[in-house]
Protein backbone atom coordinates (compact mmCIF):
# COMPACT_ATOMS: atom_id res chain seq x y z
CA UNK A 1 0.00 0.00 0.00
CA UNK A 2 1.53 3.25 -0.83
CA UNK A 3 0.22 5.86 0.77
CA UNK A 4 0.28 9.72 -0.26
CA UNK A 5 -0.31 12.50 1.89
CA UNK A 6 -1.39 15.75 0.30
CA UNK A 7 -2.11 18.78 2.25
CA UNK A 8 -4.42 21.61 0.13
CA UNK A 9 -4.20 25.27 1.53
CA UNK A 10 -7.13 27.79 1.94
CA UNK A 11 -7.05 28.59 -1.41
CA UNK A 12 -7.07 25.20 -2.96
CA UNK A 13 -10.67 24.51 -1.52
CA UNK A 14 -12.26 27.48 -2.24
CA UNK A 15 -15.15 27.23 -4.34
CA UNK A 16 -13.92 28.35 -7.76
CA UNK A 17 -10.60 25.88 -7.16
CA UNK A 18 -11.97 22.75 -5.63
CA UNK A 19 -11.67 20.91 -9.16
CA UNK A 20 -7.82 21.38 -9.34
CA UNK A 21 -7.87 19.88 -5.86
CA UNK A 22 -10.08 17.04 -6.67
CA UNK A 23 -7.98 16.38 -10.00
CA UNK A 24 -4.63 16.47 -7.99
CA UNK A 25 -6.22 13.65 -5.43
CA UNK A 26 -7.60 11.38 -8.68
CA UNK A 27 -4.09 11.53 -9.87
CA UNK A 28 -2.46 9.89 -7.47
CA UNK A 29 -5.59 7.51 -7.20
CA UNK A 30 -4.78 6.96 -10.55
CA UNK A 31 -1.84 6.15 -10.43
CA UNK A 32 -2.52 3.11 -7.92
CA UNK A 33 -1.88 5.09 -5.02
CA UNK A 34 -3.90 5.60 -2.05
CA UNK A 35 -4.50 9.26 -1.34
CA UNK A 36 -5.12 11.06 2.23
CA UNK A 37 -5.56 14.84 1.78
CA UNK A 38 -5.62 16.95 4.76
CA UNK A 39 -7.29 20.53 3.64
CA UNK A 40 -7.46 23.94 5.08
CA UNK A 41 -10.47 26.32 6.04
CA UNK A 42 -11.48 28.33 2.70
CA UNK A 43 -9.14 31.30 2.89
CA UNK A 44 -9.98 34.85 2.39
CA UNK A 45 -12.35 36.48 4.57
CA UNK A 46 -15.53 35.04 3.50
CA UNK A 47 -17.39 32.13 5.42
CA UNK A 48 -16.25 29.75 6.73
CA UNK A 49 -12.90 31.07 6.63
CA UNK A 50 -11.29 30.82 10.37
CA UNK A 51 -11.19 34.78 10.17
CA UNK A 52 -15.11 34.62 9.34
CA UNK A 53 -15.85 31.59 12.07
CA UNK A 54 -13.60 34.17 15.15
CA UNK A 55 -15.44 37.16 13.67
CA UNK A 56 -18.83 35.95 14.61
CA UNK A 57 -17.95 35.13 18.00
CA UNK A 58 -16.26 38.69 18.81
CA UNK A 59 -19.98 40.41 17.47
CA UNK A 60 -21.04 38.99 20.85
CA UNK A 61 -17.85 39.79 22.84
CA UNK A 62 -14.21 39.73 21.98
CA UNK A 63 -13.23 37.78 25.34
CA UNK A 64 -13.93 34.27 24.31
CA UNK A 65 -12.75 31.73 25.98
CA UNK A 66 -10.14 29.93 24.43
CA UNK A 67 -12.02 26.83 24.76
CA UNK A 68 -14.89 27.37 22.67
CA UNK A 69 -12.72 29.61 20.47
CA UNK A 70 -11.22 26.27 19.59
CA UNK A 71 -14.83 24.40 18.95
CA UNK A 72 -15.79 27.46 16.42
CA UNK A 73 -12.46 28.00 14.45
CA UNK A 74 -11.98 23.63 13.88
CA UNK A 75 -15.48 23.95 11.94
CA UNK A 76 -14.09 25.72 8.71
CA UNK A 77 -11.90 22.73 8.37
CA UNK A 78 -14.14 20.22 8.78
CA UNK A 79 -16.48 21.94 5.94
CA UNK A 80 -13.57 21.83 3.49
CA UNK A 81 -13.11 18.06 4.33
CA UNK A 82 -16.75 17.51 3.86
CA UNK A 83 -17.09 19.27 1.08
CA UNK A 84 -14.16 17.84 -0.58
CA UNK A 85 -15.20 14.11 0.27
CA UNK A 86 -18.52 14.36 -1.09
CA UNK A 87 -17.53 16.03 -4.42
CA UNK A 88 -15.40 13.22 -4.70
CA UNK A 89 -18.04 11.01 -3.68
CA UNK A 90 -20.46 12.88 -6.47
CA UNK A 91 -17.89 11.32 -9.09
CA UNK A 92 -18.45 7.75 -7.80
CA UNK A 93 -15.66 7.43 -5.22
CA UNK A 94 -16.05 6.01 -2.02
CA UNK A 95 -15.22 8.67 0.23
CA UNK A 96 -14.86 9.50 4.06
CA UNK A 97 -14.09 12.82 5.61
CA UNK A 98 -12.83 12.76 9.43
CA UNK A 99 -12.12 15.50 11.96
CA UNK A 100 -8.25 15.75 13.85
CA UNK A 101 -9.73 13.97 16.53
CA UNK A 102 -11.63 10.92 14.38
CA UNK A 103 -8.30 10.72 12.25
CA UNK A 104 -6.52 10.17 15.82
CA UNK A 105 -4.84 13.60 16.14
CA UNK A 106 -4.49 13.87 20.51
CA UNK A 107 -2.75 17.04 21.74
CA UNK A 108 -1.60 19.01 24.65
CA UNK A 109 -4.31 21.27 26.06
CA UNK A 110 -3.10 24.33 25.11
CA UNK A 111 -6.01 25.75 23.26
CA UNK A 112 -5.26 28.15 20.14
CA UNK A 113 -1.46 26.61 20.12
CA UNK A 114 -1.70 23.19 20.87
CA UNK A 115 1.42 20.75 20.29
CA UNK A 116 0.83 17.26 19.19
CA UNK A 117 1.29 14.66 21.59
CA UNK A 118 0.27 10.96 19.81
CA UNK A 119 -0.85 10.46 16.89
CA UNK A 120 -2.81 7.26 16.05
CA UNK A 121 -3.87 6.42 12.44
CA UNK A 122 -5.44 3.45 13.24
CA UNK A 123 -8.93 4.72 11.67
CA UNK A 124 -7.26 6.11 8.90
CA UNK A 125 -5.47 2.90 7.75
CA UNK A 126 -8.57 1.12 8.11
CA UNK A 127 -10.77 3.35 5.48
CA UNK A 128 -7.25 2.73 3.21
CA UNK A 129 -8.13 -0.80 3.65
CA UNK A 130 -11.38 -0.32 2.22
CA UNK A 131 -9.91 1.38 -0.42
CA UNK A 132 -11.55 4.72 0.42
CA UNK A 133 -10.42 8.06 -0.15
CA UNK A 134 -9.42 9.90 3.49
CA UNK A 135 -10.13 13.15 3.93
CA UNK A 136 -9.26 14.88 6.86
CA UNK A 137 -9.68 18.12 8.73
CA UNK A 138 -6.18 20.09 9.44
CA UNK A 139 -5.66 22.52 11.71
CA UNK A 140 -6.80 20.67 14.55
CA UNK A 141 -7.07 17.74 17.23
CA UNK A 142 -8.45 16.99 21.00
CA UNK A 143 -7.10 16.40 24.08
CA UNK A 144 -6.83 13.14 26.08
CA UNK A 145 -10.20 14.68 27.87
CA UNK A 146 -11.66 15.42 24.22
CA UNK A 147 -11.45 18.73 24.11
CA UNK A 148 -11.29 19.95 20.23
CA UNK A 149 -7.50 21.80 20.24
CA UNK A 150 -6.63 23.95 17.00
CA UNK A 151 -2.87 23.93 16.45
CA UNK A 152 -2.13 27.74 15.68
CA UNK A 153 -1.94 30.02 12.23
CA UNK A 154 -0.61 26.96 9.36
CA UNK A 155 -1.42 24.30 11.74
CA UNK A 156 -2.99 22.08 8.69
CA UNK A 157 0.59 21.73 7.47
CA UNK A 158 1.80 20.78 11.06
CA UNK A 159 -1.27 17.81 10.42
CA UNK A 160 -0.17 16.95 7.51
CA UNK A 161 3.54 16.81 8.56
CA UNK A 162 2.58 14.50 11.78
CA UNK A 163 0.23 12.12 9.77
CA UNK A 164 2.54 11.54 6.85
CA UNK A 165 5.47 11.04 9.80
CA UNK A 166 3.68 8.53 11.57
CA UNK A 167 1.96 6.04 8.25
CA UNK A 168 5.72 6.43 7.32
CA UNK A 169 7.41 4.81 10.76
CA UNK A 170 3.84 2.78 11.03
CA UNK A 171 4.99 -1.22 11.55
CA UNK A 172 1.76 -2.82 10.29
CA UNK A 173 0.84 -6.26 12.22
CA UNK A 174 2.38 -9.32 10.59
CA UNK A 175 -0.68 -10.46 7.98
CA UNK A 176 -1.51 -6.73 7.19
CA UNK A 177 0.02 -5.18 3.58
CA UNK A 178 3.08 -3.15 4.25
CA UNK A 179 2.96 0.64 4.17
CA UNK A 180 4.81 2.55 1.73
CA UNK A 181 4.65 6.32 2.23
CA UNK A 182 5.51 8.87 -0.52
CA UNK A 183 7.18 12.41 0.28
CA UNK A 184 4.40 14.83 1.44
CA UNK A 185 3.03 16.91 -1.20
CA UNK A 186 2.39 20.43 0.01
CA UNK A 187 0.15 22.41 -2.68
CA UNK A 188 -0.32 25.96 -3.08
CA UNK A 189 -1.38 29.06 -4.92
CA UNK A 190 2.08 29.23 -6.38
CA UNK A 191 4.70 27.24 -8.21
CA UNK A 192 6.76 25.91 -5.45
CA UNK A 193 9.02 27.62 -3.19
CA UNK A 194 10.25 31.14 -4.69
CA UNK A 195 13.56 33.17 -3.69
CA UNK A 196 11.10 35.85 -2.30
CA UNK A 197 8.04 37.04 -1.68
CA UNK A 198 6.74 37.70 -5.52
CA UNK A 199 4.06 40.29 -4.36
CA UNK A 200 7.14 42.63 -3.54
CA UNK A 201 8.05 42.63 -7.00
CA UNK A 202 5.18 43.93 -9.33
CA UNK A 203 4.59 47.01 -10.53
CA UNK A 204 2.00 49.05 -8.72
CA UNK A 205 0.42 50.43 -11.79
CA UNK A 206 0.43 47.40 -13.87
CA UNK A 207 0.46 44.78 -11.08
CA UNK A 208 3.09 43.29 -13.92
CA UNK A 209 6.07 41.41 -12.76
CA UNK A 210 9.55 43.36 -12.57
CA UNK A 211 12.61 42.20 -14.63
CA UNK A 212 14.33 40.74 -10.96
CA UNK A 213 10.89 38.92 -10.28
CA UNK A 214 11.87 36.01 -8.03
CA UNK A 215 12.71 32.43 -9.48
CA UNK A 216 11.63 29.24 -8.06
CA UNK A 217 13.86 27.21 -5.66
CA UNK A 218 14.07 23.90 -7.17
CA UNK A 219 15.58 22.52 -3.52
CA UNK A 220 16.07 23.32 -0.01
CA UNK A 221 17.80 21.69 2.91
CA UNK A 222 15.15 21.05 6.06
CA UNK A 223 17.64 23.52 7.99
CA UNK A 224 16.79 26.40 5.00
CA UNK A 225 13.06 25.06 5.29
CA UNK A 226 12.92 25.54 8.80
CA UNK A 227 14.63 29.24 8.81
CA UNK A 228 12.84 30.85 6.06
CA UNK A 229 10.05 29.38 7.72
CA UNK A 230 10.50 30.97 11.21
CA UNK A 231 11.47 34.09 9.47
CA UNK A 232 8.51 35.24 7.15
CA UNK A 233 8.60 32.91 3.89
CA UNK A 234 5.17 31.67 3.13
CA UNK A 235 6.92 28.01 3.06
CA UNK A 236 5.13 26.06 5.58
CA UNK A 237 4.28 26.70 9.02
CA UNK A 238 7.51 27.02 11.36
CA UNK A 239 6.39 24.45 14.29
CA UNK A 240 5.72 21.88 10.99
CA UNK A 241 8.87 22.32 9.56
CA UNK A 242 11.10 21.94 12.14
CA UNK A 243 8.66 18.08 13.17
CA UNK A 244 9.60 17.36 9.46
CA UNK A 245 13.37 18.53 10.04
CA UNK A 246 13.39 16.19 13.41
CA UNK A 247 12.02 12.86 11.78
CA UNK A 248 13.62 13.33 7.99
CA UNK A 249 10.16 13.96 6.32
CA UNK A 250 10.78 14.55 2.80
CA UNK A 251 8.44 17.04 1.10
CA UNK A 252 7.46 18.53 -2.25
CA UNK A 253 5.93 21.86 -2.37
CA UNK A 254 3.39 21.97 -5.69
CA UNK A 255 1.23 24.47 -7.28
CA UNK A 256 -2.20 22.88 -6.83
CA UNK A 257 -3.38 24.14 -10.34
CA UNK A 258 -1.14 21.84 -12.79
CA UNK A 259 0.48 18.70 -11.97
CA UNK A 260 3.27 19.55 -14.41
CA UNK A 261 4.18 23.36 -12.57
CA UNK A 262 7.45 23.70 -10.77
CA UNK A 263 7.99 22.02 -7.94
CA UNK A 264 10.41 22.46 -4.77
CA UNK A 265 11.65 19.43 -3.04
CA UNK A 266 12.32 19.34 0.63
CA UNK A 267 14.94 17.32 2.35
CA UNK A 268 18.64 16.47 3.09
CA UNK A 269 20.75 15.55 -0.13
CA UNK A 270 18.81 17.40 -2.37
CA UNK A 271 20.04 18.93 -5.04
CA UNK A 272 19.57 22.41 -4.21
CA UNK A 273 20.25 23.43 -8.25
CA UNK A 274 22.16 26.71 -7.53
CA UNK A 275 25.57 27.90 -6.05
CA UNK A 276 24.62 30.54 -4.42
CA UNK A 277 25.53 31.52 -0.61
CA UNK A 278 22.00 32.64 -0.40
CA UNK A 279 19.25 30.76 -1.11
CA UNK A 280 16.42 33.10 -0.97
CA UNK A 281 14.95 36.03 0.91
CA UNK A 282 12.55 36.42 3.74
CA UNK A 283 10.61 39.04 5.38
CA UNK A 284 8.22 40.02 7.90
CA UNK A 285 6.15 42.82 7.78
CA UNK A 286 4.61 45.86 10.61
CA UNK A 287 6.62 44.42 14.26
CA UNK A 288 6.49 45.52 17.43
CA UNK A 289 9.67 45.87 18.92
CA UNK A 290 10.21 46.12 22.89
CA UNK A 291 13.24 48.00 24.04
CA UNK A 292 14.10 46.63 27.76
CA UNK A 293 16.57 48.79 29.86
CA UNK A 294 18.84 47.38 32.39
CA UNK A 295 21.87 45.08 32.50
CA UNK A 296 20.16 42.11 34.47
CA UNK A 297 20.98 39.25 31.94
CA UNK A 298 18.34 37.27 33.96
CA UNK A 299 15.47 39.79 33.11
CA UNK A 300 16.16 38.79 29.48
CA UNK A 301 15.85 34.81 30.38
CA UNK A 302 13.29 35.97 32.54
CA UNK A 303 11.17 37.33 29.58
CA UNK A 304 11.99 34.44 26.41
CA UNK A 305 11.21 31.98 29.17
CA UNK A 306 7.79 33.38 29.92
CA UNK A 307 7.23 34.48 25.78
CA UNK A 308 8.19 30.47 25.06
CA UNK A 309 5.72 29.29 27.76
CA UNK A 310 3.04 31.29 26.73
CA UNK A 311 4.45 29.93 22.74
CA UNK A 312 4.76 33.05 21.75
CA UNK A 313 7.50 33.62 19.19
CA UNK A 314 10.12 36.58 19.37
CA UNK A 315 13.21 37.73 17.51
CA UNK A 316 16.18 39.22 20.09
CA UNK A 317 17.63 42.03 18.54
CA UNK A 318 21.22 43.23 19.84
CA UNK A 319 21.62 46.12 21.45
CA UNK A 320 24.05 49.12 22.21
CA UNK A 321 23.73 48.99 25.57
CA UNK A 322 23.12 46.09 28.21
CA UNK A 323 19.41 46.20 27.47
CA UNK A 324 17.04 43.54 26.04
CA UNK A 325 15.45 43.84 22.62
CA UNK A 326 12.98 41.77 20.76
CA UNK A 327 10.67 42.04 18.10
CA UNK A 328 7.15 40.53 18.01
CA UNK A 329 3.87 39.81 15.08
CA UNK A 330 1.81 42.65 15.18
CA UNK A 331 -1.64 40.53 16.42
CA UNK A 332 0.72 39.02 19.08
CA UNK A 333 1.05 42.50 21.18
CA UNK A 334 -1.45 41.93 23.46
CA UNK A 335 -0.21 39.16 24.84
CA UNK A 336 3.26 39.91 24.97
CA UNK A 337 2.67 43.36 26.42
CA UNK A 338 0.47 41.85 29.40
CA UNK A 339 3.57 38.73 29.66
CA UNK A 340 6.35 41.98 29.45
CA UNK A 341 4.52 44.21 32.02
CA UNK A 342 3.86 41.36 34.58
CA UNK A 343 8.06 40.51 34.50
CA UNK A 344 8.74 43.49 34.63
CA UNK A 345 7.12 44.84 37.29
CA UNK A 346 9.12 42.93 39.87
CA UNK A 347 12.07 44.97 38.47
CA UNK A 348 10.49 48.49 38.84
CA UNK A 349 11.33 48.55 34.67
CA UNK A 350 9.01 50.30 31.92
CA UNK A 351 9.62 48.58 28.35
CA UNK A 352 9.56 51.04 25.45
CA UNK A 353 7.89 49.90 22.36
CA UNK A 354 7.80 50.93 18.62
CA UNK A 355 4.00 50.11 17.20
CA UNK A 356 4.12 48.56 13.96
CA UNK A 357 6.59 50.61 12.67
CA UNK A 358 9.42 47.46 11.48
CA UNK A 359 9.87 44.98 9.17
CA UNK A 360 12.33 42.44 9.58
CA UNK A 361 14.27 41.25 6.05
CA UNK A 362 16.70 38.15 5.90
CA UNK A 363 18.81 36.27 3.57
CA UNK A 364 19.24 31.84 4.36
CA UNK A 365 21.25 29.58 2.83
CA UNK A 366 23.29 26.38 3.14
CA UNK A 367 25.69 28.77 1.16
CA UNK A 368 26.22 30.84 4.37
CA UNK A 369 27.34 28.20 6.50
CA UNK A 370 30.75 30.06 8.60
CA UNK A 371 30.16 33.13 6.79
CA UNK A 372 27.02 35.30 8.61
CA UNK A 373 30.04 38.01 8.87
CA UNK A 374 30.83 38.58 5.82
CA UNK A 375 27.65 38.52 4.49
CA UNK A 376 25.79 40.58 6.91
CA UNK A 377 29.03 43.08 6.54
CA UNK A 378 28.11 42.91 2.40
CA UNK A 379 24.38 43.45 2.90
CA UNK A 380 24.44 46.34 5.28
CA UNK A 381 26.67 48.10 3.01
CA UNK A 382 24.09 47.58 -0.35
CA UNK A 383 20.96 48.13 2.25
CA UNK A 384 23.15 51.67 2.50
CA UNK A 385 23.91 52.20 -0.17
CA UNK A 386 20.10 51.78 -1.92
CA UNK A 387 19.21 54.44 1.31
CA UNK A 388 17.66 51.92 3.63
CA UNK A 389 18.95 52.27 6.91
CA UNK A 390 19.34 49.51 9.06
CA UNK A 391 18.45 49.72 12.67
CA UNK A 392 19.38 46.20 13.96
CA UNK A 393 21.07 42.51 13.00
CA UNK A 394 20.91 39.20 13.80
CA UNK A 395 22.91 36.01 12.86
CA UNK A 396 22.11 32.31 12.87
CA UNK A 397 23.61 29.35 11.24
CA UNK A 398 22.58 29.78 7.85
CA UNK A 399 20.64 33.29 8.30
CA UNK A 400 21.07 37.08 8.99
CA UNK A 401 17.95 39.14 9.51
CA UNK A 402 17.93 43.24 9.26
CA UNK A 403 15.20 45.61 10.69
CA UNK A 404 14.47 47.85 8.86
CA UNK A 405 11.59 50.61 8.98
CA UNK A 406 8.01 49.23 7.65
CA UNK A 407 8.10 51.77 5.23
CA UNK A 408 11.23 50.36 3.65
CA UNK A 409 10.98 46.81 3.88
CA UNK A 410 9.80 45.90 0.60
CA UNK A 411 12.77 47.98 -0.72
CA UNK A 412 14.93 45.78 1.38
CA UNK A 413 13.35 43.12 0.35
CA UNK A 414 14.39 43.86 -3.67
CA UNK A 415 17.63 45.18 -2.68
CA UNK A 416 18.96 42.09 -0.84
CA UNK A 417 16.82 39.96 -3.44
CA UNK A 418 18.95 41.69 -6.83
CA UNK A 419 22.13 41.88 -5.02
CA UNK A 420 22.30 37.82 -3.53
CA UNK A 421 20.21 36.13 -5.93
CA UNK A 422 19.98 38.06 -9.41
CA UNK A 423 23.43 39.31 -9.00
CA UNK A 424 25.35 35.87 -7.83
Amino acid sequence: MKVVVQKFGGTCVEAANQESTVERILEVKDAGMYPVAVVSAMGREEPPSTPWLVDLAWRIDPKVEPRELDQLMSCGEIISAVRVAHLLKSRGYDTVALSGGQAGVITDDYHNHADIIELHPERVLAYLDEKRIVCVAGFQGITRDHAITTLGEGGTDYTAVALATVLHTRRPNPIAEEIEVAALRIYKEVEGVMTANPDHFLEKKTKRASAQHPINIPGLTFSEMVSMSELGANVIQAKAARMARDHGQTMEICDFRSSQGTVTYVGEGVQRGHQREVTGVADMKELFVFTVPGGDRRLGQKLSEHLAHDRLHHYVLPTDDSGYRFAVKTEKYRQVDRIVGETLHYWNIEAEFSQGDWGLVSVVGEGMRDRTQQIRDRACEALRAAGIEVAATRRETIAVSFLVSEAQRRDAVRCLHDHYIIGA
